[in-house]
């Protein structure tokens, strides 16, 4: 059988403690027909260098200042002839076997709109380091509208559902991730599989976790954009309450590391501001905003 040509973008600036990692994790997939794109935003860090070392077993790459990450990832996308594509930013890598995988997966709808999405492994690096497995989970168009929980490392789609749902959303810097996976679904269900095809890694400099205000603004935009009713009262409120939010959250964990039962109702009865949410919102959509708004 022909394998499908897969196309893989990693955008990068500044990531050199990383970026070997992941030029490595795709190479050593050792899949007949890939086609992978590097794109370095100019980074003063010694990134170049290490792509330089891979030259020769890449089909292009760049280090030169960009419009950002989705510009990045667009400008990389716009030169890739693959049937499969996908991006991996350079503090993720592929597990072993990732891309054999997701070519027999999609095999048969490479002519069509289509996007498969693995598990994830997600750690932590750091004082607090820690792991645990992201599954994947079962696909809803509507709950997509809600929360981001289709895993961008371990998500692969058919160039015709790319060319569907047009390019990423320049004027996102933290959601256009999300907000492009809201579209293609107008276009494709999206098949989940229980393999892990990839890993995340969250790190002190990592992008999302250093967002604060500006990110949160940007999610809430997307909510707002794509959600129904309720999802857009509900980020609305989280956005406007998010001291209250946050400090409902540090009481809570507090009560749950004493065993204390119901913990999270408890914690809210707490916090005035959070007593009457808006209509049809229960604790468990506010459990649902803070983790996407709060960047874990």
């Amino acid at each position: 059988m022909d394998l499908p040509r897969i196309s893989v973008v990693t955008p990068s600036f500044n990531q050199a403690s990383f970026l070997e990692q992941t030029i490595l994790s795709v190479l050593g997939q050792c899949y007949p027909n890939l086609e992978y794109i590097v794109m370095d935003g100019g980074s003063s860090d010694g990134s170049a260098e290490i792509i330089a070392r891979y030259r020769s077993q890449l089909a292009y790459s760049q280090s030169q200042r960009d419009g950002g990450q989705a510009a990045a990832i667009n400008a990389g996308f716009a030169r890739a002839t693959g049937d499969i594509l996908c991006w991996l930013n350079s503090d993720d890598f592929f597990l072993p076997g990732a891309l054999h995988r997701v070519a027999k997966g999609l095999a048969g709808s490479a002519s069509k709109a289509a996007l498969v999405y693995g598990s994830c492994l997600f750690f932590r690096e750091g004082a607090n380091a820690s792991a645990k497995i992201l599954t994947a989970r079962s696909f809803n168009a509507e709950r997509l509208r809600a929360t981001a929980y289709i895993v961008q490392p371990s998500a692969f789609w058919t160039r015709e559902l790319w060319e569907k749902t047009g390019p990423l959303d320049e004027t996102l810097s933290y959601a256009f991730d999300w907000d492009w996976f809201i579209r293609a679904s107008q276009y494709a269900d999206f098949v989940p599989y229980a393999e892990m095809f990839a890993a995340y890694r969250r790190h002190d400099a990592h992008k999302s976790g250093q967002g604060g205000e500006a990110r949160r603004a940007e999610l809430l935009a997307v909510a707002q954009r794509h959600g129904s009713d309720r999802v857009r009262r509900l980020y609305e409120f989280a956005s406007e309450q998010w001291p209250s939010v946050t400090a409902w959250t540090r009481r809570r964990r507090t009560m749950e590391s004493w065993h204390f039962p119901a913990a999270g109702a408890a914690a809210r009865l707490t916090v005035p501001a959070l007593w009457r949410l808006p209509a049809g919102v229960v604790t468990a959509d506010l459990h649902t905003a803070r983790a996407m708004l709060e960047g874990v």
